[in-house]
């Protein structure tokens, strides 16, 4: 059996509150051009935060499997 490893990877950014959302705001590299404003979909940023939760409950080990945290779910 293989040992699972993890990667973390560290962004710089800042979240600034707007009205009615926050927007996560990335720094400017020295001869970089600024970021043009994007707009997230809202599928993909839900699907992404579903998914770093389901691998933290895999993790912790409240599931030993996916089927078994599909069941749960």
């Amino acid at each position: 059996m293989t040992v699972a490893t993890s990667i973390t990877v560290r962004v710089p950014l800042t979240i600034r509150r707007r009205p009615g959302r926050k927007t996560v705001v990335t720094p400017v590299q020295d001869g970089g051009e600024a970021a043009l404003p994007t707009r997230a979909d809202p599928a993909s940023v839900k699907a992404l935060a579903r998914a770093f939760r389901y691998q933290k409950l895999l993790d912790e080990g409240r599931y030993g499997s996916i089927s078994e945290m599909a069941a749960a779910e």
